[in-house]
């Protein structure tokens, strides 16, 4: 309730958003679907969901590092319009 009001989410939404009871995630290492990126470029939280193999729209298996460079993804919210800041590549 009191993140519910700090934020101004009615409490049952905020529930929802959360992952639903024993979900676990992979711990710092960020997944995407390269398709659904280059679409829309923001994070989906239920590509961190350790039963989530693959993009439902997509039907393409999760990146968890550049595809030309190898470097592990950064969190999302460290990116610089869509991508990793310079010099900020990597864990």
């Amino acid at each position: 309730m009191a993140l519910s009001s700090v934020l101004g989410v009615n409490a049952n939404i905020l529930m929802e958003m959360l992952p639903s009871h024993g979900m676990t995630m992979k711990p710092r290492q960020i997944r995407l679907c390269g398709a659904c990126y280059a679409e829309s470029p923001f994070h989906r939280i239920e590509w961190q969901f350790k039963v989530t193999q693959g993009c439902e729209h997509h039907h393409l298996s999760l990146l968890s590092e550049c595809p030309n460079c190898g470097a592990r993804f950064k969190v999302p919210a460290l990116w610089v319009d869509g991508e990793v800041a310079e010099g900020d590549l990597g864990y």
